[in-house]
């Protein structure tokens, strides 16, 4: 593969990364639950409001347009000024973070002249049989899948160390030049192995989070939206188990690397299509499960009524703080995914942790370095 195409490859991959995260994006307001609009709990009807309807559609064309003129940057920027590249990929997330909060306010400010309140008391327990009844995500042990992976790499680099030069390059430049080299010993071998165990570790907290996450549940409708989150949660854990075992065993390409097997434009164009396929599974599933179940539900009758109202709870739509609930993990209330709780002691123990986690990781990079 020439060097021209690898470049032409590497930068068309990356912008196309843009805009797919982009997009993503840009649906969002249509992945949320329904009672949900722009962070602001809504009843399920104020969805057809066509003042709510056309805010959708102004973010949607605003994203996708921001999106793509991101794209078009991002490869004209790649080669020659990577740290500009690098702030473009964010500018499409940034952008909606920026509409989201503009609209939220409009819908605040609408709910307040609609009159829009809290009918009754929240209920934590609405769902009762039927969410025992619900899918579960994967167990824990679904990440034991990890070991295989990393003991496979191990002996990939035990098996391709006899034929790795002394020194051993680590690093390379934009233009493929190594500028960094590490002393042949049992260090090239721990390399590849510490990142993925890190990296392991990472994905693994990730779905420990899935299955502490508190189970939302529809008063209105218990058992479809119990069994609605249920699949959600089994298929987002079922796409993150899948994407981290891809991407841990790209890891496999360092030792190659370092043998000299593959060379570093190749090993750079690997790395981003395993990215890109990291990505797209992850699309897939919020675009047809949508936000904790919320588009298997869209055939539902909606509600006229709040069942129950935190607004005051969620800081800037995306920061959840209440020290009364005792869910270290909840569903977000903007994007597809989960949020911590910021008002439990113990979700900021685990970002301790993790800290704690990351300094040792670097640490240890470090010291085989």
């Amino acid at each position: 593969m020439s060097p021209d195409l690898v470049t032409l490859v590497t930068n068309a991959s990356m912008a196309l990364i843009t805009f797919l995260s982009g997009c993503l994006v840009a649906a969002t307001p249509w992945l949320t639950r329904g009672r949900e609009a722009f962070a602001v709990s809504v009843p399920e009807t104020a969805q057809a409001d066509p003042r709510i309807q056309r805010m959708r559609r102004v973010f949607l064309a605003s994203v996708l347009a921001v999106s793509a003129a991101s794209a078009v940057a991002t490869l004209a920027l790649s080669s020659t000024f990577p740290l500009a590249m690098a702030a473009v990929v964010c500018v499409p997330v940034a952008t909606g973070f920026v509409l989201m909060l503009a609209f939220r306010a409009r819908v605040r400010a609408i709910k307040r002249a609609e009159g829009w309140e809290t009918r009754a008391a929240r209920l934590s327990a609405v769902a009762g049989t039927a969410e025992a009844n619900a899918p579960r995500p994967l167990p824990l042990a679904w990440d034991l899948l990890y070991l295989p992976v990393i003991l496979a790499t191990l002996a990939l680099t035990l098996a391709l160390y006899p034929q790795m030069p002394d020194p051993v390059p680590v690093h390379f430049d934009a233009a493929g030049v190594v500028d960094d080299y590490m002393a042949k010993g049992w260090q090239v071998v721990a390399m590849p192995v510490a990142v993925q165990a890190f990296m392991a570790l990472c994905l693994t907290a990730s779905h420990w989070q899935i299955l502490r996450s508190r189970r939302p549940a529809s008063p209105e409708h218990p058992v479809a939206s119990a069994i609605a989150y249920g699949m959600f949660a089994r298929a987002q854990s079922a796409a993150l188990l899948v994407t981290g075992i891809v991407i841990t065993a790209s890891i496999a390409i360092m030792p190659l690397a370092f043998a000299g097997v593959v060379t570093s434009d190749q090993s750079l164009v690997a790395l981003v299509v395993v990215i890109i396929g990291a990505i797209v599974p992850n699309i897939a599933v919020s675009l047809l499960y949508g936000q904790a179940g919320s588009r298997l539900l869209r055939r539902m009758t909606a509600a006229d009524g709040l069942d129950f109202d935190d607004d005051d709870r969620w800081h800037l739509g995306l920061f959840y703080v209440n020290r009364e609930d005792p869910s270290v993990v909840v569903p977000r209330r903007f994007g597809v995914g989960w949020a911590m709780n910021w008002g439990n002691p113990r979700s900021w123990g685990l970002v301790a942790l993790f800290v704690a986690a990351v300094a040792a990781f670097v640490i240890v990079i470090e010291l085989l370095v």
